[in-house]
This record gives C-alpha cells, structure tokens and sequence, in this order.
C-alpha cells in the first residue's frame, strides 16, 4: 500500500469509530457502556476523532512527503497483508459493535463477580489502630486525634446519602428507584437495624449464589460508578415461603414487594426481603443503575 491509501484507511477507520459512538449516542445505549456522569469526556472523545479523521482524509490527497535527513526512514508498510492484518484489528470491533445487539449483564457475570456484601466485610474503624493516635510521651489523644478515630478518611454511608437516610428513616415504606437504588441498597446493609419490619418495593434480576436453598434468592441491577467494566451487583436476599420463588429463574426481572427482615449470611448480618408479592416484569430501558453522592456539609 502507498502512503496516501494507508491515510485515507486511517481515516475511514476514525470515521467508523466517530459513527459508531453517534449511535450509541442516539440510541441511548451509551449509558450500557458508562455512566451519565463520563458523558462530557464521550463528547471530547467524538470531537477529536473527528479531527483526527478530517487530518488523515485531507493528508491523502497530498504528494508524499519529502525524505529527511535525520538518519532513519518514514515509510509506512509495503505489505499488504500486514497492512490488512493490523487494520483489521481496528475495523472489526467497529464493524461487531454496529451489527450485533448490546448484551446486558446478568446473573453470569454477577457470579464471576461476586455479591457486594464481601466488600463491607470490614469496616475502616475496625482496622484502624487507634494506639496510633496517642502521644508516645504523655500517652494523650490530642484532639486532632480524636478527630481521626471519629472520622476516618473516608466516608460514611450517612455521610454519603443524607438526605436519603433521613427520608427513609421517617417513612414506613419505601421505594428503591433508578435514582436512590445505589444509595437505598447501602443505607440497608449499613444500618438494617433502622429499617427492619419496615415495606421496601424494589426491582431487578435474580440471581443465585451456588449453595442458595430454593426459597432464597438476590435480586439486583448492577451499578455503575464510571464504567461498564467497574460495575457490581447492588442487591438484596428475598427469601421466604409465602411465594414460590423457585419459579424465577436466573436472568429473570421482577417487582419485589415485602418487609425488611435481617439474616445470617456467610458469617455477615444482612437486609432480606420478606416478600409480600412477587411478579415478573420487562427488562427496563436503561437495566444498570449509577452512583451519585451526596455530600452534607
């Protein structure tokens, strides 16, 4: 291949590039893949291909570059078929990405992943060592100190989701929606002591841990912080007799109603659902949902 065919593949590749995030822009299946929150660096992205693509397509319509001086060549690959073997590489993502259907994570991938219980095994203040803290001559916590153990450098879930917290805490029942799945699903694994006996509605997939009896199940979406390949299953144990949970298969979407109970679960005290009712439902427009914080002052 001459210089300017390499340039105007080049460019037909940025081309693809730039037409298959305009589709997923319109489609709205960009956010299958990131969070809203990344989407202005999705529009810089699109920007710069754009500009890179116009370069490459104006730069093979010109004469060939004069050779320099500077002790080396720079000549692009002769070869065809090495020149075919390493555009392909780029061509056929594009082309996979504009013909095949997006796939949505399911129960699979939430068991290669693992349930998000195991990541609040521990707490900061429990591995914080507060001897750390007091002064070695006098054996006085200095306030600064105090301050530490009280507040270590990360935050709490209340500190996380205020208002949130002070919502459910006053309500009798409450509803977890695209908005507050996140937030609601955290405030329940830190402080199930405040919600229990309280009416929680919710919806997501099923999914089954192995070892799961038939009458217990998670039901969860998966949250999102940046992207698609960050993402872990926000989810709670619904387990009881009253419905026949056996019938909801993995990958399945249903609208749980039921009371907040609390169980022992490989060694953790967990949020479950009682439920009260149970029904299949369509798989939402926008199945994952994403994190937000808020942050009081």
């Amino acid at each position: 291949m001459d210089r300017n065919s390499h340039y105007f593949v080049r460019s037909v590749i940025l081309l693809g590039f730039g037409l298959f995030i305009i589709k997923l822009l319109i489609s709205g299946d960009i956010y299958k893949f990131i969070a809203p929150r990344m989407m202005p660096y999705m529009y810089f992205a699109l920007s710069v291909i754009a500009v890179l693509g116009m370069i490459q397509f104006f730069r093979s319509g010109t004469e060939d570059e004069q050779a320099c001086d500077c002790g080396h060549t720079h000549d692009l690959s002769i070869s065809k078929g090495r020149s075919l073997f390493v555009y392909s590489l780029f061509i056929i993502p594009i082309v996979s990405g504009m013909m095949f259907s997006d796939h949505v994570l399911g129960s699979s991938q939430a068991m290669n992943k693992g349930f998000k219980y195991e990541l609040r095994s521990s707490s900061p203040s429990e591995e914080y060592d507060k001897s750390e803290a007091s002064s070695p001559e006098d054996g006085v916590v200095s306030e600064e100190s105090d301050d530490l153990l009280e507040d270590p450098a990360i935050l709490s879930v209340s500190d996380r989701y205020p208002e949130l917290q002070k919502e459910f805490q006053a309500a009798t029942s409450f509803t977890l929606t695209e908005d507050n799945y996140i937030g609601s699903i955290s405030l329940l694994e830190d402080q199930a002591d405040d919600y229990v006996g309280k009416e929680v509605k919710m919806n997501g997939f099923v999914f089954r841990e192995d070892g799961f009896p038939e009458d217990r199940m998670v039901v969860g979406r998966f949250g999102i912080s940046c992207c698609v390949a960050d993402g872990g299953i926000y989810g709670l144990l619904v387990q009881g007799d009253s419905q026949n949970l056996s019938e909801f298969k993995n990958d399945t979407w249903v609208e749980v109603t039921g009371i907040v109970k609390k169980v022992e679960h490989n060694n953790w005290e967990l949020p479950l659902i009682e439920p009260t009712s149970i029904k299949k439902i369509e798989i939402p427009a926008e199945p994952y949902v994403y994190e937000e914080f808020e942050f009081s002052g």
